[in-house]
């Protein structure tokens, strides 16, 4: 059976359009409420507005940073092959490497007091050549985490609790240019040190060049700019896409589900976020766009909205899919629609990415065939006089309804450097038919109750069917549950001890499974 699913735009978008009203409200809330379909805006919907923020600032701009020097970012030799040209490639774009640190960084900072009795401690690294630049820490222990740009100081975070991979690490969030600064703060009431203080064990290089000059038409750019397309930039299918940089440079977009509940789910190809590692340290980067037509003007990328970390809730290898939950509400607010039926050639299909790490851009052509690309079946769609390049993976294509039908695998490598384009003409898109009976069970009907068992073996590498939320088919943890789960419904636990740390942004109840029985989150 075929679904269908629309697309959906949460209040933030709403409001270009809405007056602003004084809402009824208790004597110490006095504060104007935007006016939805003539009702004043719950207290939940405006929550969500308030957490949609630029970056900040960091506490204490005025203590001195200590500098440190970090090895050289090197760009990696010319690898291009002549047998590779003319074939399909993944579309990922390499941007970096992750390289050791100097030892003792944290250690040689010295802390300074602050007038509240916390402490703050700033360090700024720097690497010559490099691009952008994130660290590899421990746990935070009790510090707060601001990382922050030394020429805009713009400034991302809090960031306190961290989720850790298995090895006991966690990557910060990017920032862009040849500096990255860290801010920690020490709350007051501390003697003596912490037990638990991070130790920045590594760093991830970036050689891609995130600001070219070739980016635009008027330098030789292949690409075609969103922006000249209102009627798509300004679109909700245009505003949920998302670059995202890892360990490489890919695209990603919001997708919808039954109950348009906001939970911010997110589609990407199974090649660019395809273990919990990656989808940890993924930081998804919003509204990256021209500000006119074919403008030599994107916005700075240390400026722009940002979602960090995300927790891995699906990976189809058969479609190559993967569906990954946001740790904390979409800084976009814009869900795309989806079609989980056969989609028939000579339909029409469009694509909005970020190409070649380029603000975003667009593609028309046409569905002309079924087809395969890195082991997984694919619909090839035929761009005509419009291009593609690597870093496009993971977008979106879409039907002339606007649905989402499969997300970018591949495209021919044109100059043999092993990925898809610069300049391609066509590309090959995972099937959402094929990925669907999978993948189903975040976005379409989901379980509520939804069940939740530690003692199920679960899908490994959640490339599976058999964790589905349901009392038969129970999944194995509780922050699974969460993004499952449709807003207000309720989350089971079977009673027992789960090692997760994690944060719950949409309201649900978590309660036993049973009459009898401890469930322990955040115990071994």
């Amino acid at each position: 059976m075929t679904q269908k699913y629309r697309w959906t735009r949460w209040a933030l978008g709403l409001l270009v359009s809405l007056c602003i009203a004084h809402a009824q409200a208790p004597e110490d809330d006095l504060e104007e409420r935007p006016v939805v379909d003539g009702a004043a805006m719950s207290e939940d919907l405006l929550q969500r507005l308030r957490m949609h923020q630029l970056p900040t600032t960091i506490r204490a701009p005025k203590a001195p940073p200590t500098k440190l020097v970090l090895p050289e970012t090197v760009a990696p030799p010319d690898d291009r092959q002549p047998d590779r040209v003319g074939v399909p490639a993944p579309a990922t774009m390499p941007i970096g490497y992750i390289g050791d640190v100097p030892q003792g960084i944290f250690e040689r900072a010295p802390w300074h007091t602050q007038p509240d009795g916390g402490r703050i401690k700033r360090i700024e690294l720097h690497s010559r050549n490099a691009t952008a630049l994130r660290v590899i820490m421990t746990d935070l222990g009790p510090l707060e985490l601001r990382v922050y740009d030394p020429v805009t100081m713009s400034a991302f975070g809090p960031y306190t609790a961290p989720i850790l991979n298995e090895d006991g690490t966690w990557w910060s969030t990017i920032i862009f240019g040849d500096t990255i600064g860290l801010e920690f703060y020490l709350p007051p009431g501390y003697t003596t040190p912490p037990k638990t203080l991070p130790r920045i064990v590594g760093a991830f290089y970036c050689y891609a060049d995130f600001y070219g000059s070739d980016f635009y038409p008027q330098s030789g750019d292949c690409h075609t700019d969103l922006t000249c397309y209102p009627a798509w930039a300004n679109s909700i299918e245009g505003r949920a896409i998302g670059r995202l940089t890892g360990t490489t440079g890919c695209t990603g977009a919001l997708i919808n589900r039954t109950g348009t509940d906001f939970c911010p789910i997110m589609l990407t190809a199974r090649h660019c976020i395809q273990t919990q590692a990656e989808a940890n340290g993924v930081v998804v980067i919003w509204f990256y766009e021209s500000q006119t037509c074919n403008g030599k003007n994107p916005p700075n990328l240390n400026t722009l909205p940002r979602n960090d970390g995300a927790l891995l809730l699906k990976t189809d290898f058969s479609s190559e899919w993967t569906l990954m939950g946001l740790y904390a509400p979409s800084e976009s607010g814009n869900f795309v629609g989806w079609d989980s039926g056969y989609w028939s050639n000579g339909s029409t299909a469009t694509s909005i990415n970020h190409p070649a790490l380029l603000p975003k851009r667009i593609q028309f052509g046409t569905k002309t065939a079924d087809s395969g690309c890195l082991g997984a079946s694919s619909f090839y769609t035929n761009w005509g006089a419009f291009r593609t390049s690597a870093g496009a993976s993971g977008s979106p294509v879409y039907d002339a309804s606007r649905r989402v039908r499969g997300t970018t695998s591949c495209a021919t490598d044109t100059d043999g450097d092993g990925s898809g384009g610069p300049c391609a003409t066509d590309g090959w898109y995972g099937r959402l038919d094929i990925g669907f009976p999978e993948l189903r069970w975040y976005i379409f009907e989901m379980a509520n109750p939804t069940f939740v068992n530690r003692a199920v073996a679960g899908d490994p590498g959640n490339d599976g069917s058999s964790e589905r939320g349901t009392s038969a088919n129970p999944f194995n943890t509780v922050y699974e549950g969460t993004f499952c789960v449709p807003s207000n419904g309720t989350v089971r636990i079977v009673p027992g001890n789960y090692n997760e740390r994690f944060r719950v942004w949409r309201p649900m109840r978590l309660e036993r499974s049973g009459t009898s029985g401890v469930v322990r989150i955040g115990a071994p």
